[in-house]
This record gives C-alpha cells, structure tokens and sequence, in this order.
C-alpha cells in the first residue's frame, strides 16, 4: 500500500485530443445487471482479477478517438436510416484504431441510458471481467489480418507466454491483441487490472486458460526499470495457467526498458490508411453506394496520406453516416456534395461555421442555431420556443414581435441550414453537425457557458422525457469529448454543477463525472481535477472560483463510488479529501453513501481497510482527518441494524474498529462522533448478542494502541460525554434499558482504568 504522499503523483497532460468522436454501441458485458427503472448496475465483483488497483486507459481506450469527429445522429422517425446505418462501432486494426473493452458509443438517438450504459461497461472491463464474445466479434468486424504478425505473435506465446505490442497511437495494438487471443480459442480474454504508479505483478493471474492484455497506451512515462525483466520471469506462472499476456504500449515508453527483454518485443507493422478506408467501407452493412468513388476521391486520399489507421477510421464512420443521413431525405445530394460534407465534418466544420457566423451576426439566427442544435431531431415547436428561453439565458432576450413580423421556422431553419421534416422536427442532416454547432458556441463564447448549462438544465427538466432526457445525454457525450480536445474542465465543471442542481438531472450530472474519468486521453488528468475539487472549501455558490459547489461535491461523491469499483485507491483518496474539507451535511451524507457502497462490494473491503490503516497512521493532519471522518460514515452504518464494524463476539475486536475509536476519541466530540456512538450503543440496545463486543471495543480504544497499553484519560472524557449525551442523566429517575446499558459502559470503562478507583455500576 502506498504511503498518502506516493499513492498518487500528480499526472502529467497528455497531448493528445479529439476533435470528437462519437462512440459505438455495445452489447452489455455478461456480468452486467439492470435494476428496477431500467438503470445499469455493476454485478459482484469477479472472483479472478490482478489487483484491486487503473489503467491510466480504459480498456476500451480507441486511440482513433484522439483524432475523431463524431458523425451525426440517427434521425427519430427515419425507420430508412435507423435500419440502414447502425451504431458505428470503435475501430478495430483493420479499421485503423486501437481499441479495448470499448468506451464511446455512436448513439444513434439514445433515451437516458446511453452514458450510463457505456460507464458500467468500461467499469466491467477495468474489473478484469471477460469480454462477451459477440463484443469481441464485433470489434473484430472490419480487422485486416497480416500472416506475419500472425505467425510472428504465435511464436513469442509458445516461447515465453508474453509479447509486447508497441507502436505509436492509432496503428491497431489492443485489437491486434483481440485478434491473437481469439485464434488461441483460449477460455476468456480479459484486461488486467491495475491502478496508475501500481507495479505490474503477472503472478496475480490466477485464472487459466485466459488471454490478458496488459493495456499501458496511455502511460505518460517510460515504463519503470525492471518490468522487461518481470516480464521474462512470469513465462513459468503463465505457462502453468495455461495464459498468456500481450502487452500493448508505445514506442517511447518500451524503449527504456526494450533491452531488457527484447525477445518478447514486436513493433506492429500497421495497414495503409486507405486500406483500412476501404475495409471499413466494404463490411459496413447496408452496402455502401459509391464505394470506389470514397476510395478514390483526390482530396479523402490526400487527407489520409501518411495518417495513421485510427484517422480512416474516423473518416470511415463518418462517410458511412453521411451516406446514411442523405438516404433519410427526400433530395439526395450529389457524390460531391457528400464528399465535401465529410471533408467539412473530419475538421469540425470550424471553417463553415465561423463563415456563416460572420454572415448571420443576427442573435436571434444564432440562438436558433444552437437551440436546433441541442435539441436536433425535436420538434420545430420546441425549437422554436427553445429559441426564446436561450436568449434570455443569454441576456439576449429578443424584441416582441407583432403578426407576422420576423422569420418563421421555416424561414428561420432554412438560414441555419437544418431541414423541416414532414414529421415536424428539425433535423440536420450534415454529419457531426450538430455537435460542432454546440462545440464552436463553447469555444467563442466561454462567457456564456454557465449560463448555456444552466438553460440545458432547465430545457431538460422543463422539456417531456423523449427530448428531455435525450438533450441531457447528448449534451454529456459532447462535453465529454469536448473537455478532452480542449484539455480543459471549464464546461464539464459547469455542466455538472447545474444539472446536479436541476431536480431531475442529478444522476445524468454523475454518469457526466464518470464519463469523463475513464475517458482514454483525459481521464488521468480527470481524476487529478477531482481531487482538485474535492479539497476546495464548500460553496453555496454555483460559479465561484477557488471552491467547489455542494452540490457538485455531492455528485462528485457518487461517481467516485462508481468509479471505486475500477480505481477503488484513487476513489478512496478523494472520498477522503470530501470528507475532510466539508462542513456540509449533505455532502458528507454522500461520502457515506458512497463508501458505503464500496464497502458492500467484499473485493474492495481489504483495500478499504489497507487504505484508512495508512492515512491514520500518517504525520500529514488533512489524512488523519480524512480518515476518521471515513471511518465515522463507516462506524454509523448498519446492515440490518448491526453496525458494519462491530464484531458479534467478544472474541476480538475489529482492528479497524480500533483503530478508528483511537483516532475519533482523540479529537473533540462532534455530531459524526456522537452519531456513531448512538448507532453501536442502540445497536447493543436491540441486539443483546452484541453488547460485550461493543463494550469490550470501546474500552480497548481507550488504550493507546494494543501495545502500549497507556490509558487515556481524555478519551475516556469523550466518550463518558457522548454516552450521557445518547442517554442522558436523568436524577431520581427509574433505570431503564438505556440507562443500564449507559451506566454498563461507563462502569467497565473506569473498570480498565489501572489508576481509578473502583465502583459498582448503577442498578
């Protein structure tokens, strides 16, 4: 276990970013459960993993989405183009992109679960739980196999069970490593777990027959001195799990250590660009019109000279989606017209926008383009009034019109370069259009954006659930991927901060705060943000800088408890700094919940343990702090009235327990104090099995520790005060239950005191 001062070094910005892409849809993990209301719940955590401990990737870390745009949605009401054009998936080698246990979805037009879905995926699969195999077909759908790597990968398992993959980002290393794994048949393949700084431990694989891939792409440092050598040593273990291990990693990063065991090294050879362009375009189903025209149109061809595998990808799943768009309308552009779409979307069509805001200076043009936007396929009535409450969001409220006077929405969408269906919706019908509208506002106007958040907020509260709960969605994938382009937390701050605040919208603000946490190129420097958040002082205030919000401090603490179940240390810390740099109850409650939560899962109840060991042990205040205000939310909670830490005999103590009383009883009694004491004390009360336990525990903690056995006299003050306080005196009074077992305690407290004079307890 790491000490509190190396548990975590501050991770270092990653360069890479998205222009956005939009994710693909996949099927649940096996493990995967559904509650009641149709919410996606992690299952119990599988009995085989590494370690309780991030892949700085998640699993599904598409290196193709560094460089992505996300193409447009499917179209409610076009039964052509929802049929004709599925999901796009993420990329696998022969399409150019490295992908794992996937993490973007394409959402088609998604009604509340999208975002949630894909969190509990990646959450599964960070787990180490095995890949579905309709996933991994899937995945390996448009996949250009090479009989060199083949035979070249076959030989470094037989010989020493593990292979490095290493190359630069987007040239196809974790699906080649899909690819491997699936022609070895063997039983599972499955993502080792581990935390950022953790060491590599192979040795923990314990499962047989299994093909695990070590993911280290998005490692910001060269790999530490000694892993090649590590490597080597592990052939004996795997060879008798009848497993082995790919590891896939960049260039940069193996080099320091290649020497070490360069025999297991491969540099993956990737396809051409237009290879996989091609590959992409042939497998898609429906068959694409025009295929020879996409691969030999001049200015796609230029744009994919020298690009890497992941960059047609992208263009790939934006054409398909173009070609998919023309066919839900009734005029079909030309070939060209289509070409120079997906031209205009590969670069976020910054430049069309930028020209069309320069000749559209009118507001009321440009709040209806972006509420279009938002709310893209509702309809034209929604939009329109949608229209009117941007503006005064804005402070930009638009003069009454008379009649007839100003555009109509026709007029209005036509300006925008929407489309008015005969479904009464307004659609774009560029691919990613939609997006960039919402991207190019965020980025010209960031004085604005807390106020374009809050009226997102208030459009989804106010708005009926079908467009509602879809605008909530879209906007999160967006923000998600837009933080990751621009490396900035501004909106994805202010985004979370005003839905947490909505009534309806908390829990699509916490599927925003994990989203972004396992983002592939953002998600270190995410979880940095976090602990950032977590350790400002309160605030009641939705926008003032150098604090965090408590209602954003609150959501922060159920994400982390979903997070907790793939990254249980990195979660654990910032439970910790919530509890110690808040005052708020409701904020603190929802530490509670979340460690809780945790603690429910048995696979995270050692590290848990291990953790909160550490930080009371530590010389840093803040730790100690964080520890004890921890163990109090632990202490005060009860499974079927029994408290969590209290043992059930008399036996012997819970160490933690202990240990948590020692560090409470030290500091000044509060309502957390006092509050865990009433929970034991009426726990003892109710179950009379559990009381020479409780009363055993909170004399030992009244000892320094199990070894010095000093008696503490101002614990025991504290504790006398906050046992009157749960029953308090009550002179020429009957005795009761409560005040028998009061007086009980209080009694075999002074008990344990070698120096105090002995006394009968009351009868």
């Amino acid at each position: 276990m790491p000490t509190p001062e190396t548990a975590e070094p501050d991770p270092k910005p990653t360069v890479a970013t998205i222009a956005g892409v939009a994710p693909a849809t996949q099927p649940p993990p096996a493990h995967e459960t559904t509650a009641a209301g149709g919410q996606p719940q992690l299952a119990p955590e599988p009995p085989a993993r590494l370690l309780d401990t991030d892949t700085r990737p998640h699993p599904a870390a598409l290196e193709d989405s560094a460089q992505s745009t996300s193409p447009a949605r499917a179209i409610p009401g076009r039964e052509t183009l929802t049929n004709s054009t599925p999901a796009p998936h993420p990329t696998p080698r022969g399409q150019g992109a490295d992908v794992g246990a996937s993490t973007v979805q394409n959402v088609g037009h998604n009604y509340g679960v999208a975002v949630a879905v894909q969190n509990v995926n990646e959450i599964q699969r960070l787990r180490g739980t095995p890949l579905p195999d309709d996933w991994i077909k899937d995945h390996l759908r448009a996949y250009l196999p090479d009989g060199q790597t083949d035979k070249t990968l076959d030989t470094l398992l037989h010989t020493h069970r593990v292979a490095v993959l290493h190359n630069t980002p987007g040239t196809g290393r974790y699906t080649t490593a899909l690819h491997t794994f699936s022609r070895l048949h063997v039983k599972d393949i499955r993502q080792v777990r581990r935390e950022p700084n953790d060491p590599v431990e192979l040795e923990g694989l314990k499962d047989e027959d299994t093909g695990w891939i070590l993911d280290l792409r998005a490692e910001g440092e060269p790999l530490r001195r000694g892993f090649g050598l590590h490597l080597r040593e592990a052939a004996e273990h795997l060879r008798a799990m009848r497993s082995y291990v790919i590891v896939v990693t960049q260039t940069d990063a193996w080099s320091p250590v290649a020497n070490e065991a360069a025999e297991l090294a491969h540099l993956l050879a990737p396809p051409s660009a237009l290879e996989v362009l091609r590959t992409h375009l042939q497998r898609h189903q429906p068959p694409l019109r025009d295929l020879d025209k996409w691969c030999a149109h001049q200015p796609i061809a230029q744009h994919l000279d020298r690009a890497a595998p992941a960059e047609a990808a992208r263009l790939a799943r934006i054409i398909t989606t173009a070609v998919g768009l023309d066919d839900s309308t009734h005029k079909s552009k030309s070939f060209e017209e289509l070409a120079e779409a997906v031209i205009e979307s590969s670069g976020n069509w910054r430049e069309v926008l930028r020209t069309w805001h320069t000749e559209n200076p009118n507001s009321a043009h440009r709040n209806y383009l972006l509420a279009a936007a938002v709310l893209d396929g509702a309809p034209a009535e929604a939009v329109y009034e949608a229209q009117t409450t941007l503006g005064e969001a804005l402070n930009d409220t638009p003069p009454p019109t008379r009649g007839q006077q100003g555009p109509g929405i026709i007029e209005l969408t036509h300006t925008i370069g929407a489309e008015y269906g005969d479904d009464d919706r307004i659609h774009f019908i560029k691919p990613g259009y939609a997006e960039a509208v919402v991207e190019y506002f965020w980025a010209d106007r960031p004085h604005h954006i807390a106020s374009f958040t809050r009226w997102t907020a208030e459009q989804a509260a106010a708005l009926p659930a079908d467009l509602g709960v879809p605008l909530a969605e879209r906007v999160a994938q967006w923000a998600t991927r837009y933080t990751a382009a621009k490396q900035s937390f501004t909106v994805l701050r202010a985004i979370a901060t005003h839905w947490a605040k909505t009534g309806n919208l908390p829990g699509q603000a916490t599927d925003l705060l994990v989203a972004a946490a396992l983002h592939p190129t953002v998600g270190n420097r995410t979880r940095a943000q976090y602990l950032a958040w977590a350790k400002a002082p309160d605030t009641k205030e939705l926008t003032l800088r150098g604090s965090t919000p408590t209602v954003l401090k609150q959501t922060l603490a159920g994400a982390l408890a979903q997070l907790g179940h793939a990254y249980p240390q990195i979660a654990l810390k910032r439970l910790a700094e919530l509890a110690a740099h808040t005052n708020d109850q409701a904020v603190t409650d929802a530490v509670g919940d979340a460690l809780a939560d945790l603690w429910d899962q048995p696979a995270h109840q050692d590290t848990i343990r291990t953790t909160l060991t550490t930080w009371f042990a530590a010389p840093q205040h803040h730790y100690t702090a964080a520890a004890r205000r921890t163990f109090l939310h632990l202490a005060a909670r009860t499974t079927d009235g029994i408290p969590l830490l209290l043992p059930e005999t008399d036996n012997e103590a819970d160490p933690l327990a202990l240990t948590g009383w020692r560090s409470a009883l030290d500091q000044e009694a509060d309502t957390h104090l006092q509050h865990a004491v009433n929970t034991w004390l009426d726990s003892a009360l109710t179950h009379h099995h559990l009381r020479p336990g409780t009363l055993k525990t909170f004399t030992e903690a009244l000892f320094r520790s199990g070894t010095d056995r000093t008696y503490l006299a101002p614990r025991f003050l504290t504790l006398n005060h906050a046992a009157y306080a749960w029953e308090p005196a009550c002179p020429g009074g009957q005795p009761t239950p409560r005040t028998r077992l009061r007086d009980d305690l209080i009694h075999t407290l002074r008990e344990a005191d070698p120096t105090a004079p002995r006394h009968a307890p009351t009868q």
